[in-house]
């Protein structure tokens, strides 16, 4: 993904797939912190990634996980739509 932001919209489009599908009984985010690029013991496809949610500097990337935020806080609300339980007007 090109930006941060992208990663966030790249991971609601996932998770809301999971949601839909009515199969998944839960997810989590793999990595924490990005590899460090400076690690000469790192597989060399793996020293310059960009799999975290912080940076190797612990600094959080902030347009990704607002968007995390922004569908984590409503996965209970998704699931009762997926499933056809949404409530109008909640």
């Amino acid at each position: 993904m090109k930006t941060q932001r992208d990663r966030g919209l790249f991971y609601q489009n996932f998770v809301l797939s999971l949601l839909e599908s009515k199969q998944c009984v839960g997810w989590h985010w793999f990595k924490y912190i990005d590899n460090d690029p400076a690690d000469t013991k790192a597989d060399p496809s793996n020293q310059d990634s960009n799999k975290g949610i912080v940076s190797n500097r612990y600094e959080p990337y902030r347009p990704l996980l607002d968007l995390m935020k922004d569908l984590n806080v409503r996965a209970y609300t998704l699931v009762d739509y997926f499933d056809g339980r949404a409530v109008a007007g909640k």
